[in-house]
């Protein structure tokens, strides 16, 4: 049966798993970013995530 020490321990290890797929997200769309303005000036769909939905060319 769970205990609350169970949740609670569920809870803080997806909570930890979700910050850290957070955290590389934004660490991946900065560095796709820069990329982007090393090799040519930046257009208006660089800086959108993939997760917008939206494709600006």
């Amino acid at each position: 049966m769970c205990t609350s020490s169970h949740i609670i321990g569920s809870l803080l290890a997806l909570s930890v798993l979700e910050i850290g797929l957070g955290v590389s997200s934004v660490t991946v769309g900065a560095v796709s970013f820069s990329l982007v303005l090393a090799e040519r000036k930046p257009q208006l769909g660089d800086s959108s995530p993939v997760w917008s939905g939206v494709c600006v060319r």
